[in-house]
């Protein structure tokens, strides 16, 4: 996801400065910033190892008062989760911080300026506002080629709902598009769209990843992430093609996890598709990432291990 943002110029010698108005506020304000999508990890999350690689040892290195391995994982998701929130809204930041070009009534345009890392090619950013509902687009175009030459990289929108920054909004990478459009999408030639769908109105406040792989008609990959003041945080993983039991199936694997502030965790793995359709593992972990319970519906001899009072109250997260 290193490439994700395709570059902008520098907008700060051009269109920062100035005075802002309170309407020029309310456009900016639809704008999400990072701590609205952010994943909330405990202070006492540490990397770990990819996900669809270390689950094809699930059971066999999963051990009651060892470290928990799918703990690790998570909140490597959740740290990859938000370095890809961070380079979408990195392209975002940049009209924030700057004054409009054009202002309507309803409508506010930065640029067009230079692409400068693309020869021959202008961006612009638009947005309009119609009621409390307001839509944005990234545009680039051949330099010259006038209205109908712009295409959209970056669709946003947002739905203002009871303070700032507080509603729903949608945003996506159209990469495909950019491809199209002979622009390099760098390590993200696999993917053809990436869509973050977000609600901030309401707790536990909610963001969601869905990922597009080239050549797909629908998102297969979703990863999703929810929140409560109280510093519980929550991310889930919907991960098709993952080759855990052998067989002559692949696995579609559910997983959510849940955390305090502190560390300790539960998490919950299910087997939708595959050769292991139908199975259900969960653990809880303490303070330092050690199991401190275990149990799996697939074993009817020891279904089983440690002690489920260790498992923290993250009920708050429940829908």
């Amino acid at each position: 996801m290193r490439n994700l943002a395709l570059a902008l110029p520098c907008l700060l010698a051009v269109a920062c400065g100035g005075d802002f108005s309170n309407d020029d506020l309310e456009f900016q304000n639809a704008l999400p910033e990072r701590e609205d999508l952010a994943a909330k990890l405990p202070a006492s999350a540490r990397s770990g190892q990819d996900l669809g690689t270390r689950t094809q040892r699930l059971g066999a290195s999963q051990v009651l008062g060892g470290r928990s391995e799918l703990a690790q994982q998570a909140y490597t998701a959740g740290t990859r989760f938000n370095t890809s929130v961070d380079r979408l809204l990195s392209l975002l930041e940049r009209f924030r911080k700057a004054a409009p070009t054009t202002r309507e009534t309803d409508r506010r345009i930065w640029g067009p300026f230079p692409a400068d890392n693309h020869p021959g090619n202008e961006v612009r950013f638009v947005m309009e506002r119609r009621g409390v509902d307001f839509a944005y687009l990234l545009q680039y175009r051949i330099k010259g080629s006038g209205d109908s030459g712009w295409w959209t990289y970056l669709p946003g929108t947002f739905l203002a709902d009871g303070g700032i920054r507080k509603g729903e909004g949608t945003l996506a990478l159209d990469l495909k598009e950019a491809r199209a459009h002979g622009f390099e999408t760098g390590d993200a030639t696999a993917l053809d769209r990436l869509d973050i769908g977000y609600q901030t109105k309401a707790l536990p406040t909610r963001v969601e990843l869905l990922f597009t792989g080239a050549g797909a008609t629908l998102p297969l990959t979703r990863y999703a992430s929810r929140q409560t003041p109280e510093g519980l945080g929550e991310m889930a993983f919907r991960l098709p093609g993952e080759d855990l039991i052998p067989g002559g199936l692949l696995e579609t694997l559910d997983i959510v996890a849940r955390w305090t502030p502190d560390g300790r965790g539960v998490l919950v793995l299910n087997i939708l598709e595959g050769d292991a359709k139908g199975a259900q593992y969960t653990e809880c972990w303490d303070a330092r990432t050690r199991i401190t319970f275990m149990q799996r519906n697939w074993d009817f001899i020891n279904p089983t291990e440690g002690d489920r009072s260790s498992c923290p109250d993250v009920s708050a997260l429940n829908p």
